[in-house]
């Protein structure tokens, strides 16, 4: 890295498994601290933190909310604020997704898949900047 992220603050949306994890547990590995966010999977979330405190001593700490719900992606930054000090790198990575042919996917299908690949990653950063006062 050309710059260091030891004791940065990190906000990971869907955090707690597959992906989201591995980019928390790069970021441990570079001494940044996590807030885990996870929609369903809290054991997960949990064990996550638990690794990323032991094995490389950083703060973690986990947070569940849909990120598809504005007031849930606020909750979000505040407690990141509030627990971590505050927000250095917000990874908008939650995803959602339905396996389906083309032909069977429809109007909510797209509505749902829309709400956390697009709208959610408005509502986060629209929350971030209101922490942050601009």
């Amino acid at each position: 890295m050309p710059y260091s992220l030891k004791g940065r603050n990190v906000l990971v949306t869907g955090g707690s498994r597959g992906l989201g994890a591995v980019i928390c547990e790069k970021f441990a590995a570079e001494g940044a601290n996590l807030m885990i966010n996870y929609a369903s999977a809290k054991n997960k979330a949990e064990e996550l933190a638990g690794k990323c405190t032991k094995d490389f001593g950083v703060k973690a700490a986990i947070v569940q909310g849909d990120v598809g719900v504005a007031a849930d992606c606020a909750r979000l930054v505040q407690e990141t604020v509030k627990q971590l000090g505050g927000i250095d790198v917000l990874v908008n990575n939650a995803g959602w997704t339905r396996f389906a042919k083309f032909g069977d996917i429809n109007d909510l299908s797209h509505d749902e898949w829309d709400k956390v690949q697009t709208t959610a990653v408005m509502f986060n950063i629209q929350a971030h900047l209101s922490s942050v006062g601009t």
